[in-house]
């Protein structure tokens, strides 16, 4: 890959350069979507300035090439700066900034400016990034989901998914919503019924910013437990068209934008194939992966309130093992497997905007296939086949509504259609802890609704010192006889001083079952809504403007939460980090429960004109769960300790360095009996230390180098990782070879040199 990255620089090295760019952009009213007219913007450190059209639009022309920052101000609103703005030659840099509105109604602007912004209907457990702060994050491959990885509360799984495990919660307790739709998983060979998956879908470089809850989210979320990934889109550029040619360790693809419609509209599309053939080795993996994916939004101004968009994502996924029974090793534990997999999510979002506020109608489809099998190398007998269709019909409108300055209410209802077939064959086994699992032969059909509807109202009160937000939620599912659950919500924010605020959340959470449990046994429709009780309270601190403090301590108690009745001791929560269906063999009972407390400390410095930048993450928590039998032990998700650090500094306007490290506790296993495995010939786990074991301490550091070149009309941006620097050989599970008659040992990425480029004209 790097000598064609060689060629194209010699080859670009012939081409005219180019030392200066464009900055163009929207500013708008974060809460009421209203356009800004007669804002300032400047950029700091140099004196140029600028004010908002009619339409809030700005430009800056021949800018010089390099990172910036941008200050926004306006009567009746929070100053904001917005940092990591890079010019390139090869297009305008286009943003999108939102601001808040501020307690000042008089004719003075609010000049302090403010490098971090939360929305004023949440209180706690929020963490917005933008596209900078996600593409060049060490280890992440700018890939979105392993940037979130990084944040407090958050532990992965293993370095080979992208598993989001948000205080101790599954994966399947996670929303994900791209412009308003609800997507199920984000995922390459996602984990049905989970938002877990090995490699990312979204294309990073379509991202404008993101939000990320970990808790003590409003009653606008619903039907999931631990957290909320909100991703808003750019759009296509509107001026004329415009290419992005990239190539990675991960794949080849490109980017595709313009306008439509008289410019009245853009589009913006991505697609991706893999190769990851060429680092079958390094990344540990038992075959090859072999998929495309695509992104899409398109966008079209009715008028200038009204606006449609469209967006899609999806993706083809097949993989599959071969091998020889004497193959099974600690880099193929899986057997003879195969699997093809697809997933789209398409949705229109039409919104409407009147004087203080808008409408916002979104209807969207999510469909999947699995097919997936494995086989017993030595005789080739069918072991287990899963093949399952799945589509989504989602229709969901809200108002929001800006009563005054101090006043906000938004209210919103959805309805829901769901078509599940499932097709299940599983042999006869018995699991390590004794438990026969009979043959299971599922063939279903089912048809479910979903509907909701909420009320958020946020009070803000002596100028803004003391926010107030409440709000309450409602949830129906047709596939539980207990099929309604209701959901109030609470939180407040006050401002002890000017660069302090202490905040409180506290709410009841529900989440329906996930449909492959439902049809694994017809008794499971008795299964209740899972509840989780939030409790948090913290504090954040501005040591200076770019420099945040956060300091959170939280509760979450779990009721209702199914159990297996073939393995009593296993709870669900310890699902959703398979490869396949979060699935469930036979009944389950709504009589598990447990808890997770913790605590989360971060310390972030946003990017300057000093060059550098980091973040330290620091989680101290505990998680245990209580099954039918066994009475309470750790949860299979119970990291004690998570420590995360970056570092970065930009040495100039085209290169910067950082680098990652992470430590994490080793998580909870049951250990074989060794004796009496052999003696079995198949895994025997210890009865009588149900995780009670853990595996050994996690370590991982990752370099990162960017470099950016810019010509004539053409820019190449580009990267190289080094991942896990010390090759330290980072343990994820050990598992029975039954072929072998011995424990084996699936270990996590070793030394693993990765980079890419992007060719931008």
């Amino acid at each position: 890959m790097y000598k064609y990255l060689i060629i194209i620089l010699m080859f670009s090295s012939n081409l005219l350069a180019q030392s200066t760019g464009t900055i163009t952009g929207k500013i708008t009213d974060k809460e009421s979507q209203a356009t800004i007219t007669d804002a300032i913007v400047s950029i700091l450190n140099t004196e140029l300035k600028t004010a908002t059209s009619a339409e809030g639009i700005f430009t800056f022309k021949n800018i010089p090439l390099g990172t910036y920052e941008i200050k926004v101000s306006s009567l009746g609103y929070e100053t904001i700066v917005q940092t990591d703005i890079v010019v390139l030659s090869s297009r305008p840099t286009d943003v999108e900034i939102g601001l808040l509105p501020s307690y000042i109604t008089t004719d003075q602007i609010d000049v302090e400016g403010k490098y971090f912004q939360k929305s004023t209907d949440v209180s706690t457990s929020s963490y917005n990034l933008d596209f900078e702060e996600i593409r060049r994050s060490p280890g992440a491959v700018e890939d979105i989901s392993r940037m979130v990885q990084v944040l407090p509360g958050v532990s992965p799984a293993n370095d080979q998914r992208n598993d989001l495990i948000v205080r101790g919660g599954s994966p399947a307790e996670n929303i994900t919503m791209i412009d308003g739709i609800d997507i199920p998983n984000v995922n390459h060979y996602p984990t049905q019924g989970s938002s877990s998956g090995p490699i990312g879908m979204i294309n990073v470089k379509f991202i404008n910013d993101v939000t990320f809850s970990t808790g003590g989210f409003s009653a606008r979320y619903g039907d999931k437990l631990s957290s909320v990934l909100d991703i808003k889109f750019r759009e296509g550029y509107r001026k004329k068209f415009l290419s992005d040619i990239n190539l990675s360790t991960a794949g080849f693809g490109g980017i595709f934008e313009g306008p439509l419609f008289s410019k009245k509209g853009s589009f913006l599309f991505s697609v991706r194939k893999s190769y990851l053939n060429l680092i079958k080795g390094a990344i540990r993996l038992a075959a090859v992966p072999d998929y495309w994916d695509f992104n899409l939004k398109t966008v079209y101004d009715i008028n200038k309130n009204t606006r449609l968009t469209f967006t899609g994502i999806g993706g083809l996924d097949k993989i599959t093992f071969e091998g020889e029974a004497q193959d099974v090793s600690d880099d193929n534990p899986y057997g003879k497997a195969k699997s093809n997999q697809e997933q789209f999510t398409t949705g229109f979002n039409l919104k409407n905007l009147f004087r203080k506020g808008y409408v916002q109608t979104v209807f969207s489809n999510s469909t999947a296939f699995n097919d997936i099998e494995n086989r017993d190398l030595r005789t080739d007998e069918m072991k287990f086949h899963y093949n399952s269709f799945e589509t989504d019909f989602n229709l969901k409108s809200e108002v929001f509504y800006q009563i005054n300055n101090s006043n906000n209410i938004i209210i919103g209802a959805s309805g829901r259609f769901i078509k599940f077939r499932n097709e299940t064959f599983y042999v006869e086994d018995t699991t390590a802890f004794g438990y026969i699992i009979p043959e299971t032969n599922v063939n279903v059909k089912e048809d479910y609704y979903k509907a909701s509807a909420f009320a958020q109202y946020t009070l803000k009160l002596f100028q803004n010192k003391l926010i107030i937000n409440t709000g309450i939620r409602a949830d129906y599912f047709s596939g539980i006889s207990s099929n309604t659950a209701v959901s109030p919500r609470f939180g407040l924010s006050y401002s002890l001083l000017p660069t302090t605020t202490i905040n409180a959340s506290t709410g009841i959470y529900y989440q329906s079952p996930e449909y492959t449990w439902l049809t694994a046994d017809p008794r499971n429709e008795d299964l209740k809504f899972i509840r989780a009780d939030h409790l948090t309270a913290g504090i954040e601190h501005l040591f200076s403007p770019e420099l945040r403090l956060s300091l959170e301590a939280y509760y979450k108690k779990y009721r209702n939460y199914p159990v297996s009745t073939l393995v009593p001791t296993y709870v669900l929560i310890s699902g959703g980090t398979e490869y396949g269906p979060n699935l469930l063999f036979g009944g389950a009972l709504s009589e598990g429960y447990g808890h997770t407390r913790g605590l989360d400390v971060s310390l972030q410095k946003k990017l300057t004109g000093n060059g550098f930048y980091g973040m330290i993450n620091y989680s101290l928590a505990e998680s245990n769960v209580t099954g039918l039998e066994g009475g309470e032990r750790p949860g299979s998700f119970d990291y004690r300790h998570n420590l995360t650090v970056i570092a970065g500094y930009q040495i100039a306007n085209d290169w910067l360095i950082g680098l990652k490290y992470r430590y994490t506790t080793g998580r909870p296993y049951t250990p074989f009996n060794k004796d009496a495995s052999i003696f079995a010939g198949r895994g025997v786990s210890d009865f009588n230390n149900f995780n009670g074991a853990r595996y050994k301490d996690y370590n991982r550091l990752d370099l990162r180098v960017d470099k950016k070149w810019n010509f004539k009309g053409l820019s190449i941006v580009s990267y190289i990782e080094l991942q896990n620097v010390f090759n330290t050989e980072n343990v994820y599970q050990y598992f029975w070879n039954e072929y072998k008659n011995e424990e084996g040992t699936i270990y996590q990425w070793k030394f693993l040199p990765v980079g890419g480029f992007s060719i931008q004209f």
